[in-house]
């Protein structure tokens, strides 16, 4: 291998390696004052923050002998929806969400929300939210990911219940797409290049025989 091939090799190594540090450094410095973000009355935000609290240390806990209290406690029964961090995880109604709750204490990782910092406004009997914080997955203390929390609360019977709730990773997906171009195009340049040696073989063998002709 040349010196030229090292070389390139290596810029793209370190190219990929800053574009995939960009993807996942968090970006949620905007939250270090959301206090004062919202419009809901300081009882609503203090009933929310509450709920959201209870959240918490339900997700830090993660005994699965409390999800049904927890649901009580925390869900609306009518009709609730909670987007998880895939595409495919939409869970809709209470007990779709209990599951999910279920399995994210079971098997999914040790969340960490920015509760007192959450935005919090509200109309009536209905109130909205949002914070950040983190997930550490349960694979490796290392796995850590910046994750967001949003959605809405309802008042029912004098207690605000979660409605809607969505788990959301906070990456910077900006560079992925060029990431994948990057990524698209040395790949034809390596396959270039392999169909060239294979090539270079061909006519080398080629050559052999007729010369033993």
């Amino acid at each position: 291998m040349t010196i030229f091939n090292r070389a390139l090799i290596l810029i793209f190594s370190l190219s990929l390696f800053a574009l995939t540090w960009s993807i996942y450094e968090p970006k949620q410095g905007p939250w270090r004052h959301a206090t004062t973000w919202g419009n809901a009355p300081a009882d609503v935000r203090g009933a929310v923050v509450s709920q959201l609290q209870a959240f918490q240390d339900g997700y830090t806990r993660r005994d699965t002998r409390l999800v049904a209290a927890f649901m009580d406690r925390l869900f609306s029964r009518e009709s609730p929806v909670v987007l998880g961090t895939l595409p495919s995880e939409i869970y809709v109604g209470y007990d779709a969400a209990t599951e999910l709750v279920r399995t994210d204490w079971e098997s999914w990782g040790n969340c960490r929300f920015q509760v007192e910092q959450a935005e919090v406004s509200s109309i009536g009997d209905v109130a909205w939210f949002a914070t950040v914080g983190s997930v550490t997955f349960d694979l490796s203390r290392f796995l850590a990911l910046p994750l967001r929390l949003s959605g809405v609360m309802v008042k029912e019977n004098g207690a605000w219940k979660i409605r809607q709730a969505q788990f959301q990773f906070d990456l910077h997906l900006g560079p992925l797409l060029f990431l994948q171009v990057v990524l698209l195009v040395w790949s034809g340049v390596n396959l270039i290049w392999l169909l060239a040696a294979v090539s270079r073989q061909v006519m080398k063998r080629s050559s052999e025989v007729e010369k033993q002709t």
